[in-house]
């Protein structure tokens, strides 16, 4: 069996999309289960637009209490991840479901429709994690996999739990099964849309979670992984420019974002690390990408 979990809060705007767009996908012919996880019945409540969907009301503690909840009640033996605010597209689960590896990230892409400069930034950083991904996956080497849509074979979690105080389980998880020794794989054709955020302020509030997760990790778990940082990301600065800076415009928002990133990692590091702020400290709602 299949197990699909998705999780979500107050998005009963978006929600019902993200499962309709599961109910159509290829699941070759194995049985499956639709598993929306929220602490509002209003997103539970829109989620329910067939019978068969299963509904599980959270305690409101965060994405990993609420995962960690609902992977103890599934049944399948593959688990696939997403959000109740993206859509997956046509042929991913079954792109997905032709993997071997114990885990297995999906592709972020674009939603269409947004030519202004979050929506560049949010093109330019989605097409770098697939190159890099691309990149490792062919060198057998470790790379972070993307918490909006993702596969992990119940075998591999185990009684395994996130920590509850986790700003980004896809960042944790990654590392923890990387230290385990798990083959971590890449289904670049598992494609999910994911829209982005459309100002400063949302789009500060979305990165500091990814980019302060990294902090969070056991130090011992990096060891031999290379994984995200803001050095890793600087040394990457010229090729993206000479690949994206294609024109005035473009050179002008490549610039603000290599000081919107430095921004974030700055926060990051003050918040996580030096203040250790916990997570209902940092983690605020996202309102524009819903």
């Amino acid at each position: 069996m299949i197990s699909i979990i998705i999780t979500a809060k107050d998005e009963a705007r978006t929600v019902s999309q993200a499962v309709a767009a599961f109910l159509d996908q290829d699941f070759s012919r194995e049985q499956k289960e639709i598993i929306v996880v929220a602490p509002d019945r209003e997103t539970l409540a829109a989620a329910k637009i067939k019978p068969e969907i299963i509904t599980i009301m959270d305690n409101g503690q965060g994405k990993s209490a609420a995962l960690n909840l609902t992977i103890a009640k599934a049944r399948g033996e593959r688990l696939i991840f997403s959000d109740g605010d993206v859509v997956v597209a046509e042929g991913a689960v079954k792109s997905l479901l032709a993997r071997e590896e114990a885990v297995v990230s999906g592709r972020p892409i674009v939603k269409a429709g947004r030519e202004d400069k979050f929506g560049f930034w949010q093109k330019v950083l989605f097409e770098e994690a697939d190159r890099m991904r691309r990149e490792n996956f062919k060198a057998g080497k470790y790379f972070l996999v993307s918490g909006y849509l993702m596969m992990i074979k119940r075998s591999a979690w185990g009684e395994w739990r996130l920590p509850v105080e986790c700003l980004a389980e896809d960042e944790y998880l990654s590392y923890y099964f990387g230290q385990k020794g798990e083959k971590i794989g890449y289904a670049p054709e598992a494609k999910v849309k994911v829209k982005g955020p459309e100002n400063f302020g949302d789009w500060v509030r979305q990165k500091i979670r990814t980019l302060g997760a990294s902090y969070q990790v056991p130090k011992e778990w990096k060891k031999g992984m290379a994984g995200r940082s803001f050095g890793q990301e600087a040394k990457e600065a010229w090729r993206m420019w000479l690949v994206y800076g294609d024109s005035c415009q473009h050179k002008r928002w490549l610039i603000l974002l290599f000081l919107a990133r430095l921004y974030v990692w700055i926060l990051a590091i003050y918040k996580v690390v030096l203040c250790r702020q916990k997570r209902e400290q940092i983690w605020q709602r996202v309102g524009s990408t819903k």
